[in-house]
């Protein structure tokens, strides 16, 4: 069965149209920041909703325009924060989900022509923007980051899938980055693992967080480690790139990667752009405090920024032109939970650059928001 949920409205503050493309009494998130949910060939949009008793998810797709939309399947792997991780093939012919059946997890996919679906033993992270192949982070003994997994420094780490024979290996350990890293013999028994392996917009490279975050308090373990490295397509050539504070995402170049980060001696976060084979920093831009979730449209000129005071409970969506340095406000929103058990705006550029995405829970329920830039 399809239907539509779509409204309209004019962001008071900005006079901008904002499409709503979702209505449900239920949530519905997208899969991340860094993960445009529209096929690369049709434009549709590939998300997750999320049950009100909160013990299953339902993957489902819409049309461009919000019409049209069908739930596909069911995933018992999900989060509040993006869901089950829908995300569409390189090739836009399939949407890859993450589940979970009898404690084992497993990438699948669903052809939302045919409804074709299929699974196999991995944990979704990110697809290949050029290949059938899905970067992904996993411990040992599971995905979660278990005290004892994370002491486990061989087994765990950086994961490469190849989506047409199901094979994973491991392409990077903790190990592995323990021996590139500076601080290498003073974190040798520390509580580490890998996170948020993302591609390149060339598909050629993944970086990766690597971190003891979450553990260094418990264990008395500082100052604390959060460092990128960075790979090649095939899992050679790993990396240190160097610290940084939150959210990193490629550039459009396949070169730098943008994050929040402190800049010289003061005590605010700014954004920054860290060469990934250099290390070498410069200011992305001064417009405002590094902060939110940021990214750059595809051809590398605007970036998007959530900005979230956290005494307010009003968020806004910041749009700046990184040539002129220029701000301009999308939208204006109330925010009613912005935690990771709640809703993160996490705002994301289509494909060609002339649409924000961005889930909003001003009505009380998160929805799945369009602005036209």
């Amino acid at each position: 069965m399809s239907t539509s949920e779509v409204r309209q409205f004019t962001d008071p503050l900005t006079g901008r149209c904002i499409t709503q493309l979702t209505g449900s009494d239920e949530r519905s998130v997208h899969g991340y920041f860094d993960i445009p949910p529209w096929s690369p060939t049709t434009g549709r949009i590939a998300f997750t909703r999320i049950a009100k008793s909160g013990d299953k998810a339902a993957i489902c797709v819409m049309e461009e325009d919000g019409s049209d939309l069908r739930q596909m399947a069911e995933s018992s792997f999900f989060s509040s924060n993006d869901g089950a991780m829908a995300q569409w093939s390189h090739d836009g012919k399939l949407i890859y989900y993450k589940d979970r059946r009898d404690r084992e997890t497993l990438i699948c996919s669903i052809d939302p022509d045919t409804g074709e679906q299929e699974s196999m033993p991995g944990s979704l992270r990110m697809l290949s923007p050029c290949a059938p192949l899905n970067a992904y982070h996993a411990h040992a003994g599971g995905s979660f980051a278990t005290d004892k997994a994370m002491l486990d420094h061989e087994d765990g780490g950086a994961f490469l899938q190849d989506l047409e024979t199901g094979e994973s290996r491991l392409v990077a350990s903790v190990a592995d980055c323990i021996e590139l890293h500076p601080r290498k013999d003073e974190i040798r028994g520390w509580h580490l693992y890998i996170k948020h392996t993302k591609w390149s917009r060339d598909g050629k490279r993944v970086l990766f967080v690597f971190t003891n975050e979450g553990k260094n308090l418990k264990y008395i373990e500082n100052p604390m480690v959060k460092d990128l490295y960075v790979m090649n397509s095939d899992g050679s050539g790993l990396h240190y790139v160097g610290p940084f504070h939150a959210h990193p995402i490629w550039h459009p170049n396949s070169s730098d990667i943008l994050a929040n980060c402190f800049w010289g001696d003061e005590d605010w976060q700014s954004f920054v752009l860290i060469n990934s084979v250099s290390g070498e920093r410069r200011i992305a831009s001064r417009a405002m405090m590094g902060t939110g979730h940021p990214s750059y449209s595809p051809d590398g000129r605007y970036m998007v920024v959530d900005y979230v005071p956290h005494t307010t409970g009003v968020a806004t969506l910041e749009l700046i032109d990184t040539e002129t340095d220029d701000i301009d406000t999308l939208v204006r929103m109330k925010v009613r939970d912005h935690t990771h058990s709640g809703t993160h705006l996490h705002p994301v550029w289509s494909r060609d650059g002339n649409k924000v995405l961005y889930a909003s829970d001003a009505s009380g329920v998160a929805q799945l928001c369009v602005i036209d830039v």
